[in-house]
């Protein structure tokens, strides 16, 4: 059973039926409209570059290496995850940025589609320097100049990146959530 709208409502009838939620994840959006970008600096010695400018097997790399350890990851091979992206007509190359840190090397990936951040990564031994935010605003950026209005991102509920993310100026709009019989 899944839901698009997670209310507390929604939650107490399906515990009642004897489901329990297996999944959930935020849906934030940032009005590119109605607010400025935020500032987010780039950790020393990091070079950006975007999809259409790198072979798009570092993007994968950086992906596998930053979500492997998750449950749920979904083992795809390269091939399977450049053509989910590379595929669908609101892919937005453009939009979609690798960083490189001195020391780590690809340490971090956003990809973009139409109105939506799709994916965010960076890989353990980046974390903490402030280079999800710096992707993220990255993105924002590269969106409004090309006359994005808005922003959307998911976030599952358990990952720390959307206390980021709320940081940054994203807002709350809803919960999506998997249940399964108990």
């Amino acid at each position: 059973m899944e839901t698009e709208s997670l209310t507390a409502a929604a939650l107490q009838l399906f515990v009642e039926r004897g489901l329990r939620q297996v999944f959930a994840e935020d849906v934030l959006r940032f009005d590119l409209g109605a607010r400025g970008v935020p500032e987010a600096g780039w950790p020393d010695g990091t070079t950006v570059r975007g999809w259409p400018d790198v072979d798009a097997e570092r993007f994968f790399r950086v992906y596998d290496a930053a979500f492997r350890e998750r449950p749920g990851f979904p083992g795809w091979t390269a091939e399977e995850w450049i053509a989910d992206l590379a595929d669908d007509e609101d892919f937005r190359p453009g939009w979609s940025v690798l960083a490189s840190v001195q020391g780590v090397g690809d340490a971090g990936f956003l990809t973009a589609a139409v109105g939506w951040i799709v994916q965010v990564g960076v890989v353990p031994a980046a974390r903490g320097r402030g280079l999800g935010a710096a992707l993220v605003t990255e993105a924002l950026r590269r969106m409004r100049s090309d006359g994005a209005v808005e922003a959307w991102l998911d976030v599952n509920v358990d990952n720390p990146a959307g206390q980021l993310y709320r940081q940054l100026g994203f807002e709350d709009r809803g919960r999506r959530a998997r249940f399964q019989p108990g």
